[in-house]
């Protein structure tokens, strides 16, 4: 390849990479502190669901006591008769 291809075509891809380039340097960290402080959620109080103390505790009991008496599964043609 001769030298002026070589220089004609490496002014041209960096003519190309200036497009990437932006137009400004940013002095501060301002931009990268902006776009990450849009990225966080700030943190809100959770509101209550509707569930008490009393209800809470009877689910709890319930589903212990799924455990201990459990409940009789139908015959299914798939896996037999018991």
């Amino acid at each position: 390849m001769n030298r002026a291809l070589f220089i004609a075509l490496l002014a041209g891809a960096l003519a190309t990479l200036t497009g990437c380039a932006p137009p400004t340097r940013a002095a501060s960290g301002s931009t990268v502190n902006a776009i990450m402080a849009a990225q966080i959620v700030p943190p809100q109080p959770q509101r209550a669901t509707g569930m008490d103390g009393v209800a809470a505790v009877a689910a709890q009991a319930r589903y212990e006591r799924s455990y201990v008496t459990p409940a009789a599964q139908a015959d299914s043609p798939t896996f037999g008769k018991k």
